[in-house]
């Protein structure tokens, strides 16, 4: 697995699908579905964070400084 980390600008981040690191833990922004707002995903623990009904109130409670987004690239051979 190739994981590359990038600084992005904070409205880039919080996204449906992104990966971001936040100091040790990687964590998940997904959908559960159009009326049941956003989840925030500790991949490292592998437990839901918290629930938030925009991406705009998801990003207020969670968004620190250093921040990074996360490409990962994963290779079966």
């Amino acid at each position: 697995m190739k994981i590359n980390f990038n600084d992005e600008k904070p409205e880039d981040i919080y996204q449906v699908g992104n990966v971001f690191r936040n100091e040790d833990d990687l964590y998940l922004i997904a959908t559960v579905d159009t009326n049941a707002g956003y989840t925030l995903v500790c991949l490292s623990k592998n437990n839901i964070i918290g629930r938030y009904d925009t991406l705009e109130e998801l990003a207020e409670d969670v968004k620190e400084d250093d921040d990074t987004l996360v490409y990962a690239e994963i290779n079966v051979f």
